[in-house]
């Protein structure tokens, strides 16, 4: 509705006047978050400069409330409850823009029983009828220029993922800090958009992106509207970033007029050498999207820290509530809050000492635990047949990637 897009630039607004007090840092407007942990050697699967790499990702999840539908409710990947899973296998093919003038690609596959069947997009692998995604995605596939213009203009056109939220899906360049996804990265923000994003560098404090798309987690459009957001990020020292982000559109099935609205700002900040910290503050809105014909608001806020005790040895903690006071995101009217630990073990990975022609793969291998309290003033998980308003998990997380 009218002055609805006014509510969240005023979010940002006032996000731009608490910024100098929240300790934090944001993503780059093209990269993984600054949340992710990056990868620390460069491709070398190369020919005529286009690269490959890959990635895996296998885990194990015990909920203490023994659900009977062996579901952990209100996760993102780590769904389920008991059971061996390959979250993801990527395979990702390149080619990365070195200088100006230049055209680039990216091709991201993802096949698994985990993420796959959550970030499809609805008419690609995602069936726009019944939706019902398969076990294979393609998050990202898009091709690049950068124009000689100014300081620096580029822009990608076709499916990529998004700039909001903090956590990112993952890969062999960028995972988050904890195992599990996050409530805001869950059901406050999209995964995916498919169109065109243009990122420009005003200077080296300053980033711009602007991005027209065919909506939230859409390859084909579910209306005549299009989507439209963008972001700032300020990097004031080498050790702080701040990102303003918003996006707007229509979001439901063969409806035009209504839009949704989210405003978000993230931060982070290396305190010290071994010492990590990172927030991200959203509030959404949406018209007309609860049954009954209301509007809908969501908001949340989310801590990170991340600290290393050892070279190859850290441990993260992740604190959060979710606001959904409507249900339109979690399905039930509540409020969450989670309370994440993970410990984090990541070594070299040298296969070359076992068959020297395997050099090449030679990569890194990750070993994480996690201790996770899920907390709701709703009975919204299950124990054995009944509900109870808190759930209790525990996981084993093996990551390998090149």
């Amino acid at each position: 509705m009218p002055g609805q897009f006014s509510r969240v630039l005023a979010l940002v607004a006032a996000g731009v006047v608490l910024a100098p007090s929240l300790p934090g840092f944001a993503q780059q407007a093209s990269a993984p978050a600054a949340d992710a942990t990056p990868a620390t050697e460069a491709p070398r699967l190369c020919t005529h400069g286009i690269c490959a790499n890959a990635y895996a990702s296998l885990s194990y999840t015990y909920n203490t409330n023994d659900p009977k539908s062996n579901l952990n409710q209100l996760r993102v990947f780590d769904f389920n409850d008991n059971e061996p899973q390959l979250d993801a296998a990527q395979l990702v093919i390149q080619r990365a823009i070195d200088k100006p003038k230049e055209f680039g690609f990216r091709f991201n596959l993802l096949a698994g029983s985990g993420v796959p069947t959550v970030t499809a997009a609805s008419g690609l692998f995602r069936s726009r009828r019944s939706g019902r995604a398969q076990n294979v995605d393609i998050p990202e596939m898009f091709v690049s220029y950068d124009a000689l213009l100014g300081t620096g203009l580029r822009v990608d056109a076709g499916k990529f993922a998004t700039y909001m939220g903090l956590e990112v899906i993952g890969g062999y360049d960028g995972y988050n800090a904890e195992f599990s996804r996050g409530f805001i990265f869950g059901y406050g923000v999209p995964f995916t958009h498919t169109g065109v994003r243009a990122t420009y560098v005003f200077n080296n404090k300053v980033t711009g992106l602007f991005m027209v798309s065919n909506g939230w987690d859409d390859f084909q459009r579910r209306n005549h509207g299009l989507t439209w957001g963008g972001q700032v990020m300020l990097t004031p020292t080498s050790n702080a970033m701040l990102s303003f982000n918003a996006i707007h559109g229509p979001e439901q099935w063969h409806d035009d007029r209504d839009q949704r609205d989210v405003g978000e700002v993230i931060g982070t900040w290396r305190a010290r050498q071994r010492l990590n910290l990172g927030l991200d503050a959203l509030y959404g809105h949406e018209d007309r999207a609860t049954a009954q014909g209301r509007d809908a608001d969501w908001k949340a806020i989310a801590g990170y820290v991340k600290y290393n005790l050892m070279p190859m040895f850290s441990m993260a903690f992740r604190a959060e509530t979710f606001g959904d006071s409507d249900g339109t995101r979690t399905g039930t009217p509540q409020t969450l809050a989670g309370f994440t630990l993970t410990p984090e073990y990541d070594m070299p990975a040298k296969l070359s000492q076992a068959w020297r022609q395997l050099e090449r793969l030679d990569g890194h291998v990750v070993v994480r635990g996690e201790l996770r309290l899920d907390l709701s003033n709703k009975s919204v998980f299950q124990q054995n047949s009944s509900w109870r308003r808190q759930q209790f998990t525990t996981a084993i997380n093996l990551v390998y990637y090149f």
